[in-house]
């Protein structure tokens, strides 16, 4: 992880400990954020509100041992696969 995620998630393992739950909830709250923010067309807000989602997805990722680049070059890999089909 970068240092900037490696602090992200330090805070929120202040915060919410191993309580996935609370850090869904809080994460499902900042998404409806980044969406008053575009809805508004407040592009500062929308960029704070998308990085704390970020750092609440890297911090979540961290409680289920998930290594968040390598899951996500491999399922996206595959599906780039996909469009060399046609």
């Amino acid at each position: 992880m970068s240092g900037a995620v490696d602090v992200a998630v330090e805070y929120y393992s202040k915060r919410f400990g191993d309580d996935v739950s609370k850090a869904f909830i809080h994460l499902v709250r900042e998404v409806g954020e980044i969406a008053s923010a575009i809805e508004k067309g407040n592009v500062e807000h929308a960029k704070v509100e998308i990085a704390e989602s970020l750092a609440l997805l890297h911090y979540m990722a961290k409680l289920y041992n998930m290594d968040t680049y390598a899951t996500i070059e491999r399922i996206y890999s595959k599906k780039l696969e996909s469009f060399k089909q046609y």
